[in-house]
């Protein structure tokens, strides 16, 4: 049977200095997924002549490029929060700071990360 395994791009959006329910010193750590946006698809339809078709598509792209958000290649979503020891994140080999990235790959019920 082949094994299942995902892979997730994280970035970290926020580390913070917590107490856990038994009052040890930990680490809440705030993952974002960095997700790939998908290219724009532009289509008319099938009625309309080949000339004015590429023409539309023209300045839809156009207009495109020119609205905000338009040059972002990439979005995040909020994936996940570890509240962690230091002992926990040494077992995990995390160095958490903001902005870092990791590649979580999830086998079969575990965690793996590996800094990018």
């Amino acid at each position: 049977m082949a094994v299942m395994s995902s892979r997730i791009r994280l970035k970290v959006a926020s580390v913070r200095a917590v107490r856990d329910v038994e009052m040890r010193e930990c680490y809440q750590i705030e993952f974002v997924e960095v997700r790939e946006r998908p290219p724009m698809v532009m289509m008319t339809p099938p009625e309309v002549p080949k000339e004015i078709s590429d023409m539309m598509i023209e300045i839809s792209r156009g207009v495109q490029r020119i609205l905000p958000g338009a040059q972002v290649k990439q979005y995040e979503l909020k994936k996940m929060t570890l509240i962690l020891t230091a002992e926990e994140l040494e077992a995990f080999k995390l160095k958490p700071y903001p902005n870092q990235t990791y590649e979580l790959t999830i086998t079969e019920g575990t965690l793996n990360f590996k800094e990018i």
